[in-house]
């Protein structure tokens, strides 16, 4: 008898498009494809980067740096924690955002800069 074996690669394309996600009580809530995403990535811990007032990137944290400097963990309902500091840093209250995968991170934007963007929520 042959066993054939088949291996999954981390490498999958990640979700395309722009996302709404909410947030609630100092957490944001991902969308399923970009939960499905980054469990399949293994992306559970992150860092988040200001980049101006209206935009953060939230940048994934290898396992094996756990030990350096992250600032919240993905939990298994898709809500990732965005620490009151930064919150404060980019005015981030109870509002939606959008989220999309790009250059191995995910860009958050801010409600006001959905003009911007060429793209205006309902």
């Amino acid at each position: 008898m042959i066993a054939s074996y088949m291996l999954i690669s981390r490498a999958v394309a990640p979700p395309t498009g722009t996302f709404l996600a909410p947030v609630r009580n100092g957490a944001i809530q991902l969308p399923p494809p970009l939960k499905t995403f980054c469990d399949v990535q293994g992306w559970s811990l992150f860092r988040f980067i200001v980049r101006d007032e209206d935009h953060l990137t939230i940048q994934p944290v290898p396992a094996e740096d756990a030990e350096s400097d992250f600032h919240a963990s993905l939990g298994g309902d898709g809500f990732l924690w965005i620490p009151a500091n930064l919150r404060q840093a980019v005015s981030l209250g109870e509002q939606s955002v959008m989220l999309r995968v790009e250059n191995g991170a995910i860009s958050m934007f801010l409600r006001k800069v959905f003009d911007t963007l060429g793209f205006r929520p309902r």
